[in-house]
């Protein structure tokens, strides 16, 4: 099953490949590297394999039982070894032969010599071009046209590539012209042996400047003369029974190269004629060439007798299941299992029902430890089938690598475990497994889960998370894979599991949320008049995860108590503030308390009003779920998700919900309207109809009269279907229960009611109503050319009432094209995505911030420009931006010219702001500073007036976090004691130190600025000292706190150096696409302008296509301009080209000769009047022209309607065609205002022609004259053949009026582009004007605008669906386009041409293209990408990768081992902010612990870290109290989970490590036989009453164990040491010994050092008081640098004398040690455990345990020695650090450290020290 079975066990490390070097392979090598000469085509002879034959058994073998006779190895063992044929004529390769022409044309044909005299300029220039490829290019393009080689004269001939051959044509030589005859031997072909002499000869030099590295290419390798033959297992053979045998398809091709090859070597023996030979050569040629790619175009395929195509080597490695992306890329793997899914309400989200027989099949490598051990030896005693209801195992690995399997074991002794082997156990519940659904398109498709093994055959998983698997429950299979090592299960817990992907990073909102009957159930059990009876109620709240057991007061008590809905809802929902609407709200309802309950209302955890809906407890963005991810870390929003389901499901299920077909019906007087409106639908249609029969039909503007038509039919039904709709849904009432699912959002739409009781509407096929399928008409049914509602697809009957069959065949149509549509969109999407992952792939955040890509060139200075990750990012509103001066200066302005204070402020601050000028200049900054902050906001970053931003944090809730958690009521009057001066000063303090981008210099400032300049401008909005004190009334501790929580969590939310934001951005942009339309139809609006949009429109901009379907210019207009509609419309005349033919009606060609003396006469009499009235008025020169002009005349009647459309006279159109032709024509024009407009054009002869009749132009010349005037210009720009008008609202910033205006803007849209003419074009505003093709605007306007044209466009085509994806991968995207300052396309041409190795492009696409390059020039793949270091099953260098390990190996030198304990993590390990990581898991804290592993204090019990009530962690004194420091939630002392009073701490309980799974005593990891708790330890005497887990005070049931119990009260009996659990009678306490004596003033109850109600234990006592200043974060005896922290100290020193482990002082035997000496009796000289480690100065200043630190910041030891999370003595583990090793900070004295003043010795070495 692993790859263990495959390969004996070796103890050598595994290498890695750092690079990998690509090159010919040279023809002596491949002899040299050959075990054999092939030299006959048979494979076996007498069933034996041949030697010399193609199966030669030096070359290894394939066959069982065979044997190597190179290796002596078996078929398994044997890797292979290369044989070789020697060719009998050297042979073009395929692959080479194209640049074998080409460098055959830079070298001499005689010399072989380099055509480029090297004294050339030219030639230096070329060795100055770096890549080869483009070298060889460059001196192919100087060497061509070269006749004869310079430094000889030999004529030099010139090659052509012919199929296979190589065509050699001399030039002809000067005067030979009569030697016709030579031309045979001019043109000859050039055979490969030829060709391999004259590249033998070229120099090393010229190779090189050719750009081949001799090292590893010369041009004559290309020539094929040994060839190799790849050993049995590339081909192996297929035995089809026991006689024959089916060879694979490249032995058959050798077979056929041998026979040929043969029969040359034959021939040339017997010396037959030349011809024959030639011939045979070119059959070798072919056979060879099909070999390596029988796929090349031009070259017959070879075929297999049956006439299959031969697969030769270039179809192995190519395409989706060749080597590289089927083998290489992603292969099968072991471990992994797959079937059906089905949904279960109640197992959690991160959970997985896992079936029994999957269960007992796969397995997990678990290693042998002493506190495993007997657990393990259980499953191993079940063995692979074990009893119902247990898991077993089913291999050991023994230490040595060899493999028991249990299914044959015999003996009890094989069976037998000793600490050190592998056990591969069957999976359990509990252990991790990664869970998959194809297709996986974004990261959420993968996602770790926790096994829970249930019976049945389908997986099972929580209905919350089939929307990001996007799976349902019709079928799908899913697939799951476990983790095979704990590196593995590590990441997978840290990374992976479901609840740290609850948000996601492409629209920063929750993919996952309450689906379908909890939604449901929500919105029912949350309404108002919802009570629940006591019984009911009891057993909801059972199925709370983490129920405490408190019961809130019933809301009824009398009669009968009972509760609401609500109360159940507060009693889980977390401490969170939230204000919502739910989606029946109507914009009418009062503020705060409607009537139908639609206004959500959640103060700390409890929900006060509203009924909650998808919009609140959905996966939309700002619900509960993604509140209570962000407020309280992922743990709790699984929690909120898991709770809600229990406890609604189960009200649901007694409360009852069904539907039927009586609430698709509506009342009569509805089902009356909804006919009437169809009817009157109807009626418009008909009457549409007839005027389009009559002609009468206008039409609208850009469309044709049918198209016209059309639309305005389609308006009609669409309307009406929305209008039957809209009765039919407003005739039901929230009882009706599809509009309670509707309502919830659980499932249905209001489009699904209209079309249940209204009318299903017009159905269309291609956005167009039904089209006619036969002549005339859409069915036999109907007449010809009906175009009726009905005729066309109207479906008039809803689905209650039922469809007629004309109906349901239309509705099948409209059916079936969106089935299709979807089946081809899933293909193009796919390739989409795939190529935006291989274009982004690489993209990463390096540790400076910066985003780069795998050759580290800059692709993004910031991620998203900001630094920030997405998942933290919030949509919030910068309220203040449309604000007038005078709102703004009441809310900001602290009006200090009054005589009475305001109310918020007391008399003196207010004296104090009106004297103090300090106060009053940092006033004056604060306003100056907004009102800069709202200046830059309104004029460089959100000009458009747009008040909602997505940014990190959002302070308005952390606000309202601040007043509900220190009481800030709003509505108080009163000064809340805060003083402005300090409120300014603490907000500025705080800008300062929220950077993104550290540095002085010029561009970092700057950066710094750009990137938070919105959360900057943001927080001084909020935090401006009037609003503080004023509105929000926030008191010190509260802006403290505030200040505090919003800089910890700007910093969290930065994005993490490693991420790999491209594949994220990939993923994020892929993944809607798939969600997209395939063919978009309608353009939204009533524009005439059609635009590509969806998939089509993406495919464009990423392929930088140059000829777009639609391109458009967007055409912004002056001031002055833009708001006239008329001025507008002038330039869209303006701009529009127009030729002649636009503006003409009718064109004639008549004869009608001119005669000279009576210029009025024609023969078209309505033409008399417009030439009289024309000559009468003429001068000379006009008559003067008369006997020129031609006899054929050229009349045009011009279309009135257009020439006024386009702005055109007749004068303006006869000037233009004047200018055009000069003297070519006459034209004569009448009037504008005439009845018909015509113009009259002849053409004017010279003065030769016209004396010569004949020379008169004919009817044919009239004709091609017409046809071009007809394309003359008239006026418009070219290429803008429409211009469509629009307006639009903007809104536009006044700075004379400090604020925003709205007016309307007229805007051009026009079809066709031609930016550059359009810019310079009179009245256009060129700042803003747009053209939609991209590489038009890179001509045009260079990079930057490019990459913001591409921008925008790849967010239209994503917004036009209504999606939204943050900004951060939209840039992702662009820059990744244009980082390098031209345009890359995301295809093969720009991937693979952008400096990545050989091996990540050929997993793209072109594999085999790119591997023969490769090898040609030599390439080196440093693997510094992503696909080539999966390919080579590296780590990729992100992520976890991306950083290494160092170890001090110097420090290593003085451990020892320590036995370890077990590290079996909790259930949820890491998901609570600041739980353990499991790195940090008490057995891994260094320092020296005593070796003998029952006293070391890891696990002696009294000894033992965490065992004593006092105060766990006290390892080291400096790191007493909660580990956290108070300050942290998770770990202030108060709190239950970490309190010394907690059950966890408690002295006795065996299980006492806070990362053990269960917390259960009867854990078989810490059942008393263990043997970490053996019974012949005298302290884990099993007859000690404290260890006896069937004592009642250990049961988990037992009050004891209730943190509320009075038991753990800090008074409470249990622990004093009169209680049983330090009674004398347990070995360890024994009464004889004197540390123990019971006597002992430390242990005697009146000590004040243990006394229960001592102020140093309280947790009430100041020394806990999170305000102490021996906390604050900064005391100088936290701080990691100051000296008693200091690794160097010599205090510190692991190597330190008084720290070896060897030294006297420490030997656990060492008289000091002795329990019974005097010397350390805890009542010698010091008081007592009190030394030992009060937490004063407990407060850890290691940023990994900030309270939200859920991404804890370094795990790198190579961080300062004194980083906290590593330093050998900080006692970050829950469990305490390294024990002595911290003791010592009790003998430096200083300041802050008065509990631990130092009398006597180290107190922290005292046994009672060790009480933690």
């Amino acid at each position: 099953m692993a790859s263990v079975d495959r390969f004996p066990f070796s103890s050598a490390p595994v290498r890695q490949v750092k690079a990998i070097q690509f090159s010919v392979w040279d023809p002596a090598e491949i002899k040299a590297y050959s075990v054999a000469e092939i030299v006959t085509s048979e494979t076996y002879e007498k069933g034996k394999p041949k030697l010399g034959g193609l199966s030669d058994p030096r070359m290894g073998t394939m066959d069982r039982g065979g044997i190597c006779t190179t290796d002596g190895a078996n078929a398994n063992d044997s890797p292979g070894y290369f044989g070789h044929i020697a060719l009998a004529r050297p042979v073009y390769h395929i692959g080479f032969i194209k640049t074998v022409v080409r460098v055959l044309r830079c070298v001499s044909y005689h010399t072989s010599r380099l055509l480029v005299d090297k004294d050339d300029p030219k030639y230096a220039y070329g060795l100055r071009i770096s890549d080869s490829e483009k070298r060889l290019r460059y001196f192919v393009h100087l060497c061509q046209g070269k006749k004869m080689d310079e430094a000889t004269g030999n004529p030099q001939p010139s090659y052509r590539l012919d199929g296979l051959k190589i065509m050699a044509e001399f030039p002809k030589l000067k005067g030979d012209e009569e030697q016709e005859q030579d031309n045979v031997e001019r043109k000859q072909e050039l055979t490969a042996a030829r060709a391999l002499e004259i590249m033998k000869r070229i120099p090393a030099e010229d190779c090189r400047a050719l750009g081949f590295d001799c090292r590893f290419t010369r041009p004559d390798w290309m020539i094929i003369q040994n060839m190799p033959v790849p050993p049995p297992p590339v081909r192996p053979s297929v035995m089809m029974d026991s006689s024959s045998r089916c060879e694979d398809d490249l032995t058959h091709k050798l077979a056929e190269i041998l026979r040929t090859n043969n029969a040359i070597k034959k021939q040339d023996a017997t010396g037959t004629p030349q011809h024959v030979i030639a011939e045979q050569i070119m059959a070798l040629q072919y056979h060879i060439t099909t070999y390596f790619d029988n796929s090349s175009p031009g070259i017959p395929k070879s075929n297999q007798k049956s006439g299959r195509p031969i697969k030769s080597i270039s179809e192995r490695l190519k395409g989706k299941s060749g080597r590289i992306r089927g083998n290489l890329m992603g292969k099968r793997v072991d471990f992994s299992a797959r079937t059906v899914i089905t949904g279960d309400p109640n197992i959690g989200i991160d959970e997985l029902g896992v079936p029994w027989s999957i269960a007992l099949n796969l397995t997990f490598p678990e290693t042998v430890t002493p506190f495993n051990i007997e657990k393990l030896q259980k499953l191993v005693d079940n063995g692979p089938n074990p009893p119902p209801g247990e898991t077993g195992a089913k291999h050991i690995i023994r230490e040595d690598g060899r493999r028991v399997s249990l299914a044959v074991v015999k003996g009890d002794a094989d069976r037998r475990l000793e600490p050190g082997d592998k056990v591969e156990r069957h999976l359990i519940n509990g252990d991790l497994v990664l869970f998959n659904r194809q297709p996986s398109l974004h990261k959420m498709s993968m996602m770790g889960h926790r096994v829970r093994i249930l019976p049945y055959s389908t997986f099972r998983l929580n209905l919350s998370v089939t929307t990001p698997y996007n799976a349902d429950f019709d079928g799908d299979e899913m697939n799951m894979h476990v983790a095979q090592t704990h590196e593995t299960r590590a990441e997978m817990a840290n990374l992976m599991m479901v609840p740290r992907n609850i948000v996601s990073p492409q629209a920063n909102k929750p993919v996952m949320g309450i689906v379908q009957d909890a939604l449901l159930g929500t919105r029912m059990m949350t309404k108002r008049d919802i009570f629940i009876e006591k019984d009911n109620f009891m057993n909801c709240v059972m199925g709370i995860e983490d129920w405490d057991g408190t019961v809130p007061m019933p809301a009824v008590l009398k009669p009968r108590p009972l509760w609401t809905g609500k109360q159940i809802f507060s009693m889980f929902v977390p401490d969170v503030n939230l204000k919502n609407k739910s989606a029946w709200y109507k914009d009418a309802d009062v503020p705060d308390m409607s009537v139908d309950d639609a206004q959500v209302l959640i103060r700390q955890g409890e929900l006060l009003t509203g009924a909650l809906c998808k919009k609140t407890v959905g996966n939309g963005a700002g619900g509960l779920v993604h509140l209570t991810w962000l407020e309280h870390g992922p743990h709790a929003a699984r929690g909120f998700i898991n709770n809600v389901q229990r406890t609604v499901n189960y009200w649901v299920l007694n409360h009852g919900m069904s539907i039927g077909i009586g609430d698709t019906v509506a009342d009569a007087k509805t089902m009356a309207k909804v006919n009437e409106i169809i009817e009157e639908a109807k009626r418009k249609v008909k009457e549409v109809v007839e005027k389009y029969q009559q002609n009468a039909l206008e039409a609208q503007p850009g469309r044709t009269i049918h198209e016209s038509f059309e639309a305005q039919v389609n308006q009609i039904l669409n309307k009406c279907r929305d209008d039957a709709g809209k009765a039919a849904y407003m005739s039901v009432d929230l009882s009706n229960n599809i509009i309670k699912m509707v309502t919830a959002g659980s499932k249905g739409s209001n489009i699904n009611i209209s079309q249940m009781m209204g009318c299903v509407g017009q159905q269309n096929v291609e956005g167009k109503r039904i089209p006619f399928g036969f002549q005339n008409r859409t069915l036999p049914h109907f007449n010809k050319d009906d175009l009726g509602p009905e005729a066309r697809g109207f479906v008039g009957n809803s689905y209650l009432r039922g469809l007629t069959p004309q109906e349901f065949f239309f509705h099948a149509m409209g059916g079936r094209e969106g089935l299709i549509d979807t089946a081809v969109k899933t293909a193009s999407t796919g390739y989409i995505q795939r190529r935006l992952v291989k274009a982004m792939e690489d993209m990463v955040v390096r540790y400076g911030g910066t985003v780069r890509n795998s050759q580290g060139d800059v692709v993004q200075f910031l991620y998203g420009e900001d630094g920030m990750d997405a998942v933290r990012i919030e949509g919030q509103m910068f309220e203040y931006l449309k604000w007038d001066p005078a709102k703004l200066d009441k809310a900001y302005r602290i009006d200090t010219t009054r005589d009475m204070p305001p109310d918020w402020l007391s008399a003196e601050e207010y004296e104090a702001l009106r004297t103090d000028p300090a106060v009053e200049q940092a006033m004056r900054d604060e306003m100056a500073q907004i009102k800069e902050d709202l200046r830059v906001l309104r004029e460089e970053v959100l000009t458009n007036g747009d008040e909602k931003v997505n940014i990190p944090l959002n302070l308005a809730r952390l606000i309202w976090n601040a007043q509900t958690k220190f009481n800030c009521k709003p509505h108080r009057p009163g000064w809340t004691g805060l003083q402005v001066k300090e409120v300014i000063t603490k907000v500025r303090e705080l800008c300062e130190r929220l950077v993104v981008v550290i540095g002085s210099d010029g561009l970092s400032v700057e950066a710094q600025r750009n990137a938070t300049i919105m959360f900057h401008s943001l927080v001084r909005m909020h935090l401006a000292s009037k609003r503080v004190m004023s509105e929000y009334k926030l008191n010190n501790k509260a802006l403290d706190w505030l200040l505090g929580e919003l800089e910890t969590r700007f910093f969290l939310a930065q994005a993490h150096a490693g991420e790999c934001v491209g594949t994220v951005a990939a993923q994020s942009l892929g993944e809607p696409t798939t969600q997209m339309t395939l063919n978009t139809f309608h353009f939204a609006g009533v524009s005439a302008k059609n635009v590509t949009l969806g998939v089509p429109r993406l495919t464009e901009l990423i392929n930088l296509a140059k000829n777009i379907k639609t391109p458009t210019l967007t055409v912004h207009l002056l001031p002055g301009l833009r708001e006239n509609k008329d001025a507008a419309k002038e330039i869209q005349s303006k701009l529009e080209y127009t030729c002649f033919k636009n503006v003409v009606k009718t064109t004639e060609i008549w004869y009608d000769p001119v005669d000279p003396a009576n210029a009025n006469q024609t023969v078209i009499g309505e033409d008399e009047e417009m030439l009289s009235s024309y000559y009468d008025l003429a001068g000379d020169e006009d008559l003067a022209v008369l006997p020129r002009l031609s006899h054929w005349l050229l009349r045009f009647e011009l279309n009135r309607g257009a020439m006024l459309d386009k702005g055109l006279t007749l004068g303006a159109v006869q000037k233009a065609l004047q200018d055009e032709w000069e003297d070519f024509i006459n034209v004569l024009v009448n009037d504008d205002n005439a009845e018909k407009l015509i113009m009259r054009i002849r053409v004017v002869k010279t003065e030769e022609a016209s004396k010569d009749e004949s020379a008169d132009p004919t009817e044919d010349t009239m004709l091609k004259l017409s046809g071009a005037i007809m394309d003359v210009r008239l006026h418009g720009v070219p290429n803008i053949r429409k211009v469509f008008i629009r307006a639009e609202n903007q809104h536009v910033y006044d700075k004379e009026k400090g604020a925003f205006r709205k007016y309307e803007e007229w805007i051009l849209d026009t079809e066709g582009i031609n930016l550059e003419q359009v810019l310079a074009f009179e009245g256009v505003d060129s700042r803003r004007t747009m053209s939609n093709s991209i590489i038009e605007v890179l001509e045009v306007l260079g990079i930057e605008a490019a990459r913001a044209a591409l921008f925008k466009e790849v967010r239209n085509v994503i917004q036009f669906d209504g999606s939204y994806v943050n900004y951060r991968h939209l840039a992702c995207l662009v820059d990744i386009m244009t980082c390098k300052g031209c345009l890359m396309a995301i295809t093969r041409h720009g991937i693979n041409r952008n400096g990545n190795g050989p091996m990540t492009q050929c997993s793209f696409e072109e594999t085999v293209d790119i591997l023969y390059r490769a090898a040609m020039f030599g390439e080196r793949d440093k693997l510094m990408g992503v696909s080539d270091n999966i390919m080579m099953g590296n780590m990729c260098p992100l992520g976890t990768g991306s950083f290494d390990l160092l170890l001090d190996e110097s420090a290593l030198e003085s451990a020892f081992d320590v036995q370890i304990g077990n590290l079996a993590f909790g259930e949820d390990y890491t998901m609570t902010p600041g739980r353990m990581t499991p790195s940090r898991s008490p057995a891994r804290t260094p320092g020296p612990m005593s070796p003998s592993h029952l006293l070391s204090p890891m696990h002696s019990p009294f000894v033992g870290s965490g065992f004593s009530p006092m105060h766990p962690g006290a390892f080291s004194p400096a790191h007493g109290g909660g580990v956290g420091g108070p300050m942290s939630p998770g770990y202030s002392p108060t709190s239950p989970g970490y309190s010394p009073t907690s059950p966890r701490y408690s002295p006795t309980s065996p299980a006492y490590s806070p990362t053990s799974p269960a917390y259960s005593p009867t854990s078989p990891a810490y059942s008393p036989t263990s043997p970490a708790y053996s019974p012949t330890s005298p302290a884990y005497s099993p007859t000690s009453p404290a260890y006896s887990p069937t004592s009642p005070a250990y049961s988990p049931t037992s009050p004891a164990y209730s943190p509320t119990s009075p038991a753990y009260s800090p008074t409470s009996p249990a622990y004093s040491p009169t209680s049983p659990a330090y009674s004398p009678t347990s070995p360890a306490y024994s009464p004889t010994s004197p540390a123990y004596s019971p006597t002992s003033p430390a242990y005697s109850p009146t000590s004040p050092a243990y006394s229960p109600t001592s102020p140093q234990y309280s947790p009430t006592s100041p020394n806990y008081s999170p305000t102490s200043p021996t906390y604050s974060p900064t005391s100088p005896s936290m701080s990691p640098t100051s000296p008693r922290y200091s690794p160097t100290s010599p205090n510190y020193s692991p190597t330190s004398p008084n720290y070896s482990p060897t030294s006297p002082q420490y030997s656990p035997t060492s008289p000091q040690y002795s329990p019974t000496s005097p010397q350390y009796s805890p009542a010698a000289n010091e008081p007592g455990p009190a030394a030992g480690g009060a937490g004063p100065s407990g407060a850890n200043p290691s940023p990994a345990y900030s309270p939200t630190a859920d991404v804890s910041p370094v795990y790198s030891p190579s961080a300062t020695i004194g980083s906290p999370a590593y330093s050998p003595t900080a006692g970050t583990t829950p469990t305490g650090g390294g024990g002595g090793a911290a003791g010592d900070v009790g003998t430096s004295p200083g300041p802050g450290n008065a509990p631990y003043s130092p009398q006597g010795t180290s107190p922290a070495l005292s046994p009672s020290g060790f009480k933690p």
